[in-house]
């Protein structure tokens, strides 16, 4: 299959699961939803190569599972939070195979400080009492770290999906804790998406 025809196939997908989202159709997005990462695993294992495309591949996967385990039928989010901070962590070495640059790096670091700041202290905050405090903790420390990387290699497309996707973290984890609401689904797939995206299509 040409890889004009897979980003085809993910375009078409991703708005069926966009729609499904929109529209509350649980069991379109039960197939829509891990059949838009099972999509960008084949691109993504077409378009890079080496030990890059091992890792981001890697990343996609667990990306998948993470998908999968917060499906509202399973709603298993531990399983979930595990599957996406491995998937992080393998994003922060695909993007560490690609090589850091230092400065851009600590600009990196600092962007990722003040989003933590901004978007993660509240979420930590609201679980410091839960046996989720660590575990959460933890995964924004990570997530930093992927928007950081992401940076340092000047590739600013895939620097734009690390956001985009930390971004989407961050409203999905303050709709879970700190305001619990549903309304924002919609917006945090497409960020989600769109990063994910932007990440694979950044690094090929």
């Amino acid at each position: 299959m040409s890889i004009v025809l897979l980003i085809a196939c993910i375009v078409v997908v991703t708005l069926i699961d966009w729609i499904a989202v929109l529209r509350d159709w649980g069991r379109v997005e039960e197939v829509a939803k891990p059949l838009v990462m099972l999509l960008l695993l084949v691109v993504t294992l077409e378009s890079l190569d080496g030990a890059q495309r091992t890792a981001v591949a890697a990343a996609v996967v667990f990306g998948l599972l993470g998908d999968v385990a917060l499906l509202n039928r399973i709603d298993a989010f531990i399983a979930g939070l595990g599957a996406f901070l491995v998937g992080h962590l393998l994003y922060v070495a695909g993007f560490a195979i690609e090589g850091l640059k230092p400065a851009p790096t600590a600009i990196g670091v600092v962007a990722a400080v003040v989003l933590v700041g901004a978007l993660g202290r509240p979420i930590i905050a609201a679980v410091r009492h839960t046996p989720l405090h660590i575990p959460v903790a933890v995964y924004v420390v990570v997530i930093a770290a992927m928007v950081a990387t992401s940076i340092g290699t000047t590739r600013w497309v895939a620097a734009a999906g690390g956001v985009m996707f930390a971004l989407s973290d961050a409203l999905l984890g303050n709709d879970r804790f700190v305001t619990p609401r549903t309304d924002r689904r919609i917006v945090v797939m497409v960020l989600y998406h769109l990063g994910q995206f932007a990440i694979v299509g950044g690094l090929a």
